[in-house]
């Protein structure tokens, strides 16, 4: 158990126990609420007009699941309405006046949703809160509920910083949760993703006891072994029709993301922000269907199309492990990308210690919506030292960047439709290091040169490879380096000649290219020699030496680079150069 969840598990157990009557709890132990329930009806609606009638102090109560599963009322004073928040949408402010919000710390990530009402009905859903808040009385502001509901009609997506009084306004952090994840050994994160911030949650088979107004509201984002969700609060329920978070998620519009059910343990404080300890539960109970400015909205009882990415592991010893994910549909792709590769590779990471001398080979069969190409390759990954962790991360950033080029160019976006993976676990390093070229100095037109390549496998031993490249007879004479590596470090032959020059990672490269691109064989596993031309012969100082003729030089169009290649079964690193004269 990490540290982190030793102390929330243990001051969740404080707050269990404490009470007026216990001698051993300690002085400044986070209040419980009361467990009393205000009995009043939350389906009538405050209008806007009817708000901003009401005195300043008027109390209201704010209703969310707080611990062990419990709703819970809590006491908050309405100070406001704020018109210039939104231009078109204002927003009530309201200060916490409940001692368990008070020492808490404010409102907690996870009550966003949370429906601010009176004994007149519902006014709103808690929404937003000063960037900065670090000591009473605390602020927050409540989106009015015609507009969580769409009783005001739609909003513009896109949303002005709010400030107030000098202060920003931002939306109450939506917590991801996650479970199923090994924190000692985390997968990388290349650039920032919603993954980097996801705080641990259990899983249980406990079901969630209702949907109804400040009950859990979870969003799955990725379910399976490995469980990712976004939480809030439902703010109003009106028959199956579910409204939430008071805030957007994603921003993402309309969309088809399952709810799923989640339980709240407690409420923690800590030196940031106060939030919600829970744990998850992967059954679909329903779904979001738009995800706006005001809410998120959804329908119950009505599962959504979900993405089944499935992996399967085949470990040393002759044992395989087959998992299926089900990842959310209609994300942005960075996200969408991360799900997918978080399946794959997420799982193994709980598996597996970091021993060296390993290397892993990763197959992927990736189908898109909207065409018939696949996303098909296999490759080998392996790491000087031969640590495990080290080959899996690489295969984590290598399937990220190869989906990050079909799913995030301008000028069209692919959409997974079915992922597989099938990871081989190899009990041996296959890293090698190109370390020295043995080939002779001078070639003959038409004739063959032969090198011989020495590669260090891991730490202990030596390969060498033969190879044969044999230089036309067409070749212009002159002077020559002969380049030795991975396919991959050397890259493509590019052709020069009357032909214009195509690179390989051009603006205008189509979508049948790049998956021809991506799905070639492994260069990282490919051993190239390649001549490159340097300068014709240039004849002996003060000498009047005839040479042979042979084609007009033209320096700004060298001629194309001969090259040979062999798979040799190592990832190789290193190049090594060597100066060759081609004579006739």
């Amino acid at each position: 158990m990490s540290i982190r969840l030793a102390i929330i598990a243990l001051a969740v157990s404080l707050w269990s126990c404490a009470d007026d009557s216990d001698p051993l709890a300690p002085e400044d132990a986070v209040l419980r609420p009361t467990g009393e329930l205000q009995p009043y009806d939350l389906s009538p609606i405050v209008s806007l007009d009817e708000v901003r009638s009401m005195p300043r102090g008027t109390p209201v109560f704010l209703r969310t699941e707080f611990a062990h599963g419990e709703l819970a009322d809590l006491e908050m004073t309405f100070v406001q309405v704020v018109d210039d928040f939104l231009a078109a949408m204002p927003v009530y402010m309201v200060e916490a006046a409940d001692p368990v919000l008070i020492q808490l710390g404010g409102v907690a990530q996870g009550m966003s949703g949370s429906p601010i009402f009176s004994e007149q009905g519902t006014w709103g859903a808690v929404a937003y809160g000063f960037d900065s808040q670090d000591s009473p009385p605390y602020y927050f502001f409540v989106t009015p509920i015609e507009w969580v509901i769409g009783a005001r009609g739609a909003l513009p997506a896109a949303k002005r910083t709010g400030t107030w009084a000098g202060s920003r306004i931002v939306p109450l952090e939506t917590p991801v949760l996650s479970s199923g994840l090994n924190g000692v050994h985390p997968l990388p994160e290349g650039r920032s993703s919603f993954l980097s911030g996801a705080s641990a949650a259990g899983l249980t088979q406990e079901r969630q006891e209702s949907f109804a107004a400040g009950r859990s509201l979870a969003v799955g984002l990725l379910l399976g072994e490995v469980v990712l969700g976004s939480l809030g609060s439902i703010s109003y329920v009106d028959g199956e029709r579910i409204y939430g978070f008071g805030h957007p998620m994603f921003g993402s519009g309309p969309v088809a993301l399952p709810i799923i059910e989640a339980k709240v343990l407690g409420a923690v404080s800590n030196l940031f922000a106060p939030y919600k300890f829970a744990t998850l539960n992967p059954t679909v109970r329903g779904t979001v269907t738009e995800d706006r400015l005001p809410a998120v909205r959804g329908i119950l009882d009505a599962e959504p199309e979900l993405v089944p990415v499935k992996s399967v592991y085949a470990f040393p010893a002759g044992s395989e492990l087959e998992l299926t994910h089900r990842a959310a549909v209609g994300l942005d792709p960075f996200t969408s990308l991360d799900l997918v590769a978080t399946a794959f590779f997420r799982p193994l990471t709980n598996r597996v210690d970091n021993d060296p001398d390993h290397s892993i080979r990763v197959a992927t069969d990736i189908s898109f919506v909207g065409t018939d190409s696949t996303l098909t390759r296999s490759r080998l990954y392996a790491a000087p030292d031969g640590r495990l962790l080290d080959a899996i991360f690489s295969a984590y950033n290598d399937v990220s960047f190869a989906l990050s080029e079909l799913m995030t160019r301008d000028d069209y976006a692919m959409q997974i439709r079915e992922a597989e993976a099938r990871v081989e676990l190899i009990p041996e390093n296959r890293f090698a290091v190109v370390a020295e070229v043995a080939a002779d100095t001078v070639v003959s037109l038409g004739s063959t040169l032969d090198i011989t390549a020495s590669l260090r496998v891991g730490r202990t031993s030596d390969r060498a490879v033969e190879l044969a490249l044999s230089v036309p007879d067409t070749l212009p004479a002159g002077f020559y380096q002969l380049e030795v590596g991975s396919a991959a470090t050397l890259g493509e032959d590019i052709s020069w000649g009357t032909e214009p020059v195509r690179f390989p990672f051009g603006g205008e490269e189509t979508l049948a290219a790049v998956f021809a691109r991506l799905n070639k064989p492994d260069e990282n596993v490919r051993l190239k020699a390649r001549l490159t031309f340097v300068s014709p012969p240039i004849p002996p100082e003060g000498e009047d030496v005839e040479l042979p003729e042979f084609p007009p030089f033209d320096p700004f169009l060298p001629p194309a680079p001969f090259s040979t290649q062999e798979d040799v079964g190592l990832w190789l690193q290193g190049v090594q150069i060597r100066d060759i004269e081609v004579v006739f």
